[in-house]
């Protein structure tokens, strides 16, 4: 694009548009502020950077960009119905169908799916479900919904903020819904509790039992969490933890949700993360990778047993114009036919054990990564001011634009977070190369060479 055509595009970006995340007009101009296209593994922006992207934008493109397979699955089907279907919305074919696949690969007696179009409306979903259940088994009082802070971020509408550990994404929209209670999320790293696993007999979900003991059990419906807390920085749980929290809430008559939003469709190794817990949950939240990056759709995945009381009088009252687009589940379900048909669970494991392999190293040889977190292809690299006290660097944001600006002069975007200190987030394509996880490995020793020079 010539560089008249780009300011003319900037210009135009910074009085027409209002970009989301917390972004305002100063966000247009710089690299990466506006693309151009995609495929594979990297993007071009508007300013003639092309970069290897190891965020698979933000977990919903874990194929990469513009698979052959999904894009001709998402053709075919836009070739016989594009938008929302007559007859009040009734589902298209391969929405049936994919609601069969997603049953046959998940664990225990999931089997009912009802979708939506994002992941913050399959979070919400689950919570609705919740509190209607409760009430079809004449136990209406339980309507309180407990959640984990900090980090499990849920989603943007009013009641996924007020479900959500993220408080600077809350602050501005209160007062938020009654009936939502935090407790503390579970980090090795940074225990709340000042305290180490083991020996600490899991102090953490010991707090769960408790605050649901002190808010009465007859009125909680249901937990809602993610396994690795990814909000807080890939933070993995401590071993036991998932399975005391399932134990409580079974003893407590306590739903549990879980947000695999970020985690889910094989990007820790299996189809869903709680399979490595064994655990099963009343119901998981999906989306981003349910359709491979193809578009607005996402689900909410309900035991058997729940779905069923659903009936008459008591059906949900529940749905979207464009929950469940046709073209949608075409492209989910030719993503899970590659992941199979490619043997990418297992690939994703293995580029897990390089990542930990590498990114350990490069750990060992720095002043300032403080910690390496590694779960299948999903990983957080935390850096420090000092290893040894955990301090966290003064000028987070300029730490972490270093970082960026360091890794785009290597060809790689590194997306770095401030939100709990300056934490690299990695969600890497399940088809990445082994070279390009060598560049990615590469730009982030360098990266970070240049922050230890910079800032020590």
């Amino acid at each position: 694009m010539k560089s008249d055509d780009v300011e003319k595009l900037v210009a135009t970006a910074k009085k027409y548009l209002w970009p989301a995340f917390a972004r305002d007009a100063s966000f247009f101009g710089r690299p990466v502020s506006i693309i151009k296209s995609a495929e594979g593994r990297y993007f071009l922006d508007s300013f003639g950077n092309r970069l290897l992207e190891p965020n698979s934008s933000g977990g919903a493109a874990p194929l990469g960009y513009n698979l052959p397979e999904l894009m001709q699955a998402v053709s075919e089907q836009m070739s016989l119905i594009i938008n929302t279907t007559p007859s009040l919305f009734a589902p298209t074919e391969p929405i049936v169908w994919l609601a069969e696949k997603i049953a046959h690969i998940s664990p225990g007696n999931l089997t009912y799916t009802i979708f939506g179009s994002n992941g913050t409306d399959a979070n919400e979903a689950a919570v609705k479900i919740a509190r209607h259940y409760w009430k079809i088994m004449g136990k209406a009082t339980k309507y309180k919904v407990l959640h984990r802070y900090p980090g499990d971020y849920h989603g943007f509408s009013l009641g996924m903020s007020s479900a959500s550990g993220h408080s600077f994404r809350r602050t501005a929209f209160e007062p938020l819904m009654a009936g939502f209670v935090a407790f503390h999320a579970p980090n090795c790293y940074r225990c709340p509790y000042n305290l180490t696993h083991p020996e600490c007999d899991l102090l953490c979900a010991e707090e769960f039992r408790k605050v649901v003991e002190f808010e009465d059990p007859s009125t909680i419906a249901a937990l809602i969490s993610e396994n690795t807390n990814t909000g807080l920085g890939m933070v993995l749980p401590p071993p036991g933890y998932m399975q005391r929290m399932r134990e409580i809430c079974d003893r407590y008559e306590i739903l549990m949700i879980l947000d695999e939003i970020i985690t889910g469709f094989g990007k820790t190794g299996v189809w869903f993360e709680c399979e490595k817990y064994d655990i099963v949950p009343d119901m998981i939240a999906m989306g981003k990778g349910i359709v491979w990056g193809c578009g607005p759709l996402a689900g909410t995945l309900v035991r058997g047993d729940i779905t069923e009381v659903f009936t008459g009088a008591n059906a949900l009252q529940h749905g979207f114009t464009f929950g469940g687009l046709g073209y949608l589940a075409a492209a989910g379900l030719a993503g899970i036919k590659y992941v199979e048909e490619h043997n990418l669970l297992a690939r994703a494991s293995q580029i897990g054990d390089i990542m930990s392999r590498e990114l350990g190293a490069i750990k060992d040889r720095s002043k300032i990564i403080g910690d390496v977190r590694v779960n299948g292809v999903l990983a957080g690299v935390e850096f420090v001011r000092d290893k040894s006290t955990k301090e966290l660097f003064v000028d987070r944001a300029a730490v972490s634009n270093l970082i960026v600006k360091v890794g785009m002069e290597n060809g790689v975007l590194l997306p770095c977070s401030t939100w709990y200190g300056d934490i690299l987030m990695l969600m890497v394509p399940m088809t990445m190369t082994d070279d390009e996880l060598g560049m990615l490995f590469n730009a982030i020793e360098k990266a970070t060479a240049e922050v230890e020079r910079q800032f020590l």
